[in-house]
This record gives structure tokens, C-alpha cells and sequence, in this order.
């Protein structure tokens, strides 16, 4: 379980760090700078791991992982967008993606149609023929290994769980699949995923 800010920072710090946000309001520039900020401040961060700036637009959370760079807090990493909506908090979800799609270990066999993915999975609609030639092992808890194809950003190998099986009738399975992967291809989706929200936002 992460640690909240109170548990890693004293109440001076705390203090610090609520003067340089207040201090930011006031500036029109979106740089986040902080020359005054002290040391020991800046180490307590260093060792942090889980350091991230929240920001919430109606249902939407906005969850920016916090970096430090060169001794200065002064790069926000891409953002997990986290969807509210009917009460709860999940990564947001890209419906109906055009171009993406999912190809047997080997690269020549399609397996299905993705209905929506998120950084941390993807739901697909696969037939059982689609199954039975690719050769997966149809149960919960299987471990998949796929390659996925995004639009203008190339093949790549995934490895994931299945962690729900659906029937979705005429032979038609519905798989919800957690990923496996390593933060290079977090970050791809996550560029990915970002890219197709502002899309959706410009067309609001």
C-alpha cells in the first residue's frame, strides 16, 4: 500500500511545498519551478516512488506521475487517465479502436476484435474458430502471449492474463485480458491512448 505524503514528509515540508503550489497559482506560465526548495525536501522525493499531481475534470481523474530531474522537480510523466463514472475508478478505456489489432504468437493468425483497451488491458470478441486455430488455452488465469498491432506505432509482442471469459452467443467469446508489459510499451499506449482521448475531447 503507497504511503501518503504525511507519512513521508514532516510538517515543515509539508508546509514548503504548500508555499511553492500557492506560489505557482500566481504565475500565468505552466514551468514548474522551484528554486527555494530545500534539500532535504528534494531527497524526501528522490526516494519516493510514488509521487504523482492529481488533477480531476468532472468524472475524469487525471494521475501524473511526478519525475526529478538534475536536482529539480520540473517534468510530469504521461498521465493514467482514471474514469469515475457509475461510482467507481478504472483506467479509462478507448472504445472501439479503428487499426488496432490482435495477431497469434507467430504473427499470422487475427484472433479477434478489440472492443475497448486501457494501459493495464484490453476487452476482445474472438469466435471459437479464431480460438481453436490459435491454439489458446480458454480458461481463467491463462497466460496469453499476442502480438499487437497500433496504428502508426508498429507490432508488439504482449503477454497477459485472462481475467474474464464471456459468452457473447453464436460462438462468440468475450475476453478481458490484463497485461504483462514492460514500461516502454506502457508508454506507447499510453501515447496512444492519450492521443484518441484529445481526438474524442476536440469532437465534444
Amino acid at each position: 500500500m503507497p504511503k501518503k505524503v504525511s507519512d513521508v514528509l514532516t510538517q515543515d515540508e509539508l508546509n514548503l511545498l504548500q508555499e511553492v503550489i500557492e506560489s505557482q497559482a500566481e504565475h500565468s506560465c505552466n514551468d514548474i519551478a522551484m528554486p527555494d526548495i530545500s534539500k532535504q525536501l528534494l531527497n524526501v522525493l528522490a526516494q519516493s516512488s510514488d509521487i504523482v499531481l492529481v488533477a480531476q475534470r468532472e468524472q475524469e481523474e487525471y494521475r501524473f506521475p511526478l519525475y526529478l530531474l538534475d536536482d529539480e522537480l520540473k517534468e510530469l510523466g504521461l498521465p493514467d487517465i482514471i474514469d469515475h463514472k457509475g461510482g467507481g475508478g478504472r483506467y479509462w478505456r478507448f472504445a472501439a479502436p479503428k487499426g488496432l489489432k490482435i495477431f497469434d504468437h507467430k504473427g499470422d493468425v487475427l484472433l479477434g476484435v478489440v472492443s475497448n483497451i486501457s494501459t493495464s488491458g484490453l476487452f476482445m470478441l474472438c469466435s471459437e474458430q479464431q480460438l481453436a486455430a490459435s491454439g489458446i488455452n480458454l480458461k481463467e488465469g491463462a497466460n496469453l502471449r499476442f502480438y499487437l498491432k497500433i496504428p502508426q506505432r508498429g507490432f508488439h509482442l504482449v503477454d497477459a492474463i485472462v481475467v474474464r471469459i464471456e459468452s457473447q452467443g453464436n460462438n462468440i467469446k468475450g475476453l478481458a485480458l490484463k497485461f504483462n508489459i514492460n514500461a516502454e510499451l506502457t508508454l506507447i499506449l499510453h501515447d496512444y491512448i492519450i492521443e484518441q482521448h484529445d481526438t474524442l475531447t476536440q469532437l465534444d
